[in-house]
């Protein structure tokens, strides 16, 4: 089954996370914490190769489309279900990132991803909070 393009722009934006330095932000009146965590991921945080973030962009893309099609997908009411098929990383990578890292033939930490992100994967728009308490930002929209 071909990936909705919600599902591939949600697993895109993942995958370029992956593949550059992450920044965790863990709100405000956290910055000690933030930066001690931004350093210690730094220092344990390992590279992937280009082929390994390839692997786990199409596998998680595939493992959304799963994921949205089992929470209820209501193009009609898009946000009917949003909380079902949000994607997050608390203190570990949501269930859905860490299969397909497994799919992609690696594990994700809790320093691979930005700490206290949530990705709503909805019908017609994908958007996301980058950190703690961050404003919500629209990543792809099928009408843009």
């Amino acid at each position: 089954m071909t990936p909705r393009p919600e599902a591939v722009a949600a697993a895109t934006w993942w995958a370029k996370r992956l593949s550059e330095p992450v920044r965790h932000d863990l709100g405000r009146g956290a910055t000690d914490a933030s930066e001690l965590t931004n350093v210690a991921s730094a220092l344990v945080r390992r590279q992937h190769s280009q082929a390994e973030i390839d692997a786990f962009r199409e596998a998680l893309a595939d493992e959304i489309e799963e994921h949205v099609a089992q929470c209820g997908w209501r193009p009609d009411e898009p946000d009917f279900g949003s909380a079902l098929r949000a994607l997050a990383v608390d203190y570990g990578p949501d269930p859905v990132l860490a299969d397909a890292a497994e799919r992609a033939g690696f594990k994700l930490t809790m320093f691979d991803l930005p700490l206290k992100t949530v990705m709503w994967v909805n019908p017609g728009v994908v958007s996301v909070s980058e950190g703690h308490g961050t404003p919500v930002t629209v990543i792809w929209r099928a009408d843009a």
